[in-house]
């Protein structure tokens, strides 16, 4: 997902298949599920090293 954000980090509202962005830039959104989908990736990595 990181490789479809703009110069600036930031993503528009629809990503076409080509990967240009499509549509205008609503920040709080995107960035909350990048940041809430990493944390969860970052948790169940743990689970997976500890037993």
């Amino acid at each position: 997902m990181l490789t479809y954000s703009s110069p600036l980090g930031l993503y528009s509202e629809e990503i076409a298949a080509t990967g240009e962005q499509i549509g205008n830039f609503p920040q709080a959104f995107s960035h909350l599920s990048l940041i809430s989908t990493a944390s969860h990736l970052d948790e169940l990595l743990d689970k997976r090293r500890c037993p």
